[in-house]
């Protein structure tokens, strides 16, 4: 037997690693990570927050949504719904024992355009002429109790406004069923 030959080719025995039990084996395998993995991402979001209050700027309130799919292994938050942030976006959050917190950061200091064009115009900010100066928003959410409360920042971190919502958590099923 020469050093390149196999002990199971030298002795016409069919390889091991090569029989159909093993074939089979591995691609009940593959099909097990593939399903895993489709699992996963379509479990993206694990839990939905659905927030309502009031902002306060210039000694006026106005009402306040928000509207969060908050996903743990991405540490993400997307923005489902609301009147004070644009729909679509999302924000990278931390948890603490205590509180989410996270900050919306519109454009990055220096910059005059906004990043979303037209969002703001869709929101209650609109309604404060002080505000069109918002730079961030920032947010924390107590995980006790629900509570949210949050600041409007221009790019000197002055507070341009406040506001708070109450947040309740809700599952998958208990969301309303897409239309289309």
């Amino acid at each position: 037997m020469s050093r390149f030959t196999t002990r199971a080719a030298a002795t016409h025995q069919p390889c091991r690693l090569h029989s159909p039990h093993r074939l089979l084996a591995l691609l009940g395998a593959a099909g097990l990570l593939l399903g895993a993995h489709s699992s996963a991402h379509s479990q993206e979001f694990s839990r939905y927050l659905q927030c309502a209050g009031h902002l306060q700027a210039d000694g006026k309130t106005e009402s306040a949504r928000l509207d969060l799919a908050l996903s743990f292994n991405s540490r993400t938050a997307l923005i489902q719904g609301s009147n004070l942030l644009p729909v679509g976006e999302r924000m990278r959050y931390t948890p603490t024992p205590m509180a989410y917190t996270m900050t919306y950061l519109l454009r990055p200091k220096g910059v005059q355009a906004l990043v979303v064009p037209g969002w703001f115009e869709n929101t209650v900010l609109v309604k404060f002429p002080n505000l069109k100066r918002t730079n961030q928003i920032r947010l924390s959410i107590n995980r006790s109790n629900g509570e949210m409360e949050g600041v409007v920042l221009n790019e000197e971190d002055q507070n341009l406004a406040s506001f708070k919502m109450d947040c309740q958590s809700r599952s998958e099923a208990e969301l309303e069923k897409p239309k289309f």
